[in-house]
């Protein structure tokens, strides 16, 4: 019997049409056979649509409201809206988060499957947020003694009392040329280098209309950006090889990084570094996964300057699911997707095996001391 596989897709945040690409890919590679694929496109509105419709990427195109049908997810089940009334469409068996950016990679998506008990082929609501925010998964890699390049937080409301004093933070403590990026954002989204104090004005003003915080981090004019990726299999953390991303300019762009694909673009595979520098990549990727529990594939990115590894971002939906880090052709990539899927409802089943404390009789208790009604808990 087939299971049950919705694909989430789109998502409120600006790489919704990257996600689009993402989420058609794995619903149209999902095993047709084992599985029954059932794609969930989220609108940048926060609407949620259905329908086999959504597996072709050319109907994004125009109103979306008169071509696909309103969906919603309730009690694990996926429904259709026909007019006033709610139609089942299946019960949830495991389901696949494809959407990149704020409130789809950041655990929101995974927080929406945790609360409707289904099992997620995708990272967790705590890892999925930890490392939405670049500073904080700065913090963990740095409590794993994992190294990273020399960073300072800008928060906005800090910034509009005491600017003066967060650009002298930056030159005394960082120093020129500092990239700026913001805290919470894919895809290279409002990041910009900045030599001088005109330009690091430039670059934070810039970088506060996606974010309110930012992050200022000290910018190696001589850096390699070094890619891995990772996926459990069972009791396995399985890596994929290096890669180097190639680009033109000081860092890699959205454009750099998407040619209309959803993978990247330019880049050298595998990544022609030492055996060390590839082994501490790998080490560190497989370090940060394994330490946060995780599920699903990611993509961990870091940077080689002078000798030194430095971890810089994890991606916890990768473009195109990183399927070009595990397999020569996509149609490879198949059988990562069912075990990401096996993995995700194996790990769901282990973690409903455990107690959950109910019943315990303080709600009863209280309505017997006639205190029901303003609660009374002190």
């Amino acid at each position: 019997m087939q299971k049950n596989v919705a694909v989430l897709f789109g998502g409120i945040s600006c790489e919704n049409e990257i996600s689009v690409i993402t989420g058609v890919m794995a619903a149209n590679l999902l095993d047709g056979e084992r599985y029954a694929v059932h794609p969930v496109y989220i609108a940048q509105d926060g609407a949620f649509y259905t329908g086999k419709e959504l597996l072709d990427t050319a109907a994004y195109a125009g109103d979306l409201r008169e071509k696909f049908r309103p969906a919603a997810i309730l009690g694990g089940k996926l429904y259709e809206r026909k007019g006033r009334k709610l139609r089942e469409v299946c019960k949830i068996d495991c389901a696949l988060n494809c959407c990149h950016g704020a409130r789809g990679e950041d655990g929101a998506v995974a927080g929406l499957l945790d609360l409707n008990r289904i099992p997620c082929a995708s990272p967790g609501i705590a890892p999925s947020a930890l490392f939405m925010d670049k500073g904080t998964a700065k913090l963990i890699a740095r409590a794993l003694n994992v190294p990273t390049a020399p960073w300072l937080r800008i928060a906005e409301e800090d910034f509009n009392k005491r600017g003066a004093f967060a650009v002298k933070c930056v030159e005394e403590r960082l120093g020129y040329p500092v990239i700026v990026k913001p805290a919470r954002q894919g895809s290279s989204i409002g990041v910009a280098v900045a030599e001088d104090r005109a330009r690091l004005l430039l670059a934070i003003r810039a970088g506060f209309a996606y974010d309110t915080v930012l992050l200022a981090e000290k910018y190696f004019a001589e850096r390699r950006e070094i890619n891995c990726a990772a996926y459990r299999r069972g009791e396995e953390i399985v890596l994929s090889p290096c890669e180097e991303p190639k680009t033109a300019h000081k860092f890699l762009t959205f454009a750099d990084k998407y040619d209309g694909s959803g993978k990247g673009g330019r880049s050298e595979f595998p990544a022609k570094i030492s055996r060390e520098s590839a082994a501490r990549v790998q080490g560190y990727t497989k370090l940060l996964y394994r330490r946060l529990g995780m599920v699903g594939v990611v993509r961990a990115d870091f940077l080689l300057s002078g000798g030194e590894v430095y971890f810089n971002e994890m991606n916890t939906v990768p473009g195109a699911l990183a399927w070009y880090l595990f397999s020569e052709k996509l149609t490879d990539f198949r059988a990562v997707l069912t075990a990401l899927v096996e993995q995700g409802i194996c790990s769901e089943r282990a973690r409903a095996e455990k107690k959950l404390l109910s019943g315990c009789g303080v709600l009863r208790g209280a309505a017997a001391r006639g205190k029901a009604a303003k609660g009374g808990v002190r």
